[in-house]
């Protein structure tokens, strides 16, 4: 198979906003191919799943410590909705979900089925996460410092 691709341009990715859900601290970001973020809609009923979605979480069998991060892009194919946690330690597992342009009521899983496909823009949220994790928990292994990683939203974008 041939590659395909595009020339790059930055995409405008945004903080919107931390959520306390049942003690999990959460960290909502934005990323839009556009010239600003439309897909109000669907950001808002993602919000509204985050409790369901968090609870299932808990039945990890790997250790969690309730501090996620989430990303909701407006790509070409519609909102792609990345749910990323902690866990064992210093790894991120990531669920993937879908809702398209046409349907935005409806999110579906990730139509890749079990894959969690990663673009180029939201590496960008994953690396800052990652800093700051290293900076206010591992760093800190004994008393981590999960206020300070969930206060720290602020991206550096390429």
């Amino acid at each position: 198979m041939n590659a395909v691709f595009e020339t790059y341009k930055s995409r405008t990715i945004a903080f919107d906003t931390c959520l306390d859900i049942n003690e999990w601290g959460v960290k909502i970001y934005t990323i839009t191919n556009k010239d600003k973020f439309d897909s109000k809609y669907i950001l808002m009923n993602v919000k509204k799943h985050l409790p369901v979605w968090l609870k299932q979480i808990e039945n990890s069998t790997l250790p969690i410590y309730k501090q996620a991060f989430l990303i909701v892009h407006e790509a070409r194919e519609g909102v792609w909705i990345l749910l990323n946690w902690w866990t064992g330690g210093e790894m991120i597992e990531t669920k993937v979900f879908f809702s398209s342009f046409d349907s935005s009521e409806i999110i579906t899983d990730s139509p890749y089925n079990t894959n969690s496909l990663l673009c180029v823009w939201e590496l960008e949220v994953f690396a800052h996460e990652r800093a700051s994790w290293i900076k206010h928990v591992l760093l800190n292994a004994n008393t981590p410092d999960y206020l300070g990683y969930i206060n720290d939203t602020r991206i550096k974008q390429l």
